[in-house]
């Protein structure tokens, strides 16, 4: 008896080009390794994104590309027009940060060094300076006359 009415669910099930919930279930069993291996990297890389947005939104991150893109110091090294790379490396919170921002010019590349604290809703410096790839001392971007 049983048999038969799985049998009449199945010609009804033909009848309406409807799939079974067992079916559905099955294709979700068959295809899980596939799902985790698309979504654990879609998620990854979400993260990853999110995290470089909210380090690039930054006063710190600002202030530091700003202050390089018109030392001419850094322009003549670097050359113009000079940007910021994708990846930046450090930390960020509401009371202190450390970056590491790449940069590059038409004629080189460096990298903006950012340690800062946030005292009564304020950004203050200790160093914020660059370090041309090609060498040479780092430049000061906080007083761009002394030399480190």
């Amino acid at each position: 008896m049983k048999i038969k009415k799985e049998w009449s669910l199945s010609d009804n099930e033909s009848m309406t080009n409807t799939t079974s919930l067992s079916e559905k279930r099955s294709w979700v069993v068959r295809k899980w390794k596939w799902l985790i291996l698309c979504l654990v990297p879609l998620f990854i890389v979400g993260v990853f994104t999110l995290v470089m947005g909210a380090m690039k939104s930054s006063e710190p991150y600002g202030k530091a590309l700003s202050l390089a893109q018109s030392n001419p110091v850094v322009k003549s090294i670097l050359g113009q027009p000079i940007e910021a790379g994708w990846f930046i490396s450090g930390n960020i919170s509401d009371s202190d940060a450390g970056l590491e921002i790449p940069i590059k010019g038409n004629k080189s590349s460096g990298t903006i060094y950012v340690d800062a604290e946030k005292h009564s809703g304020h950004w203050q410096y200790k160093t914020m300076a660059v370090k041309p790839d090609a060498g040479g001392g780092l430049i000061n971007l906080l007083n761009p006359n002394v030399k480190k």
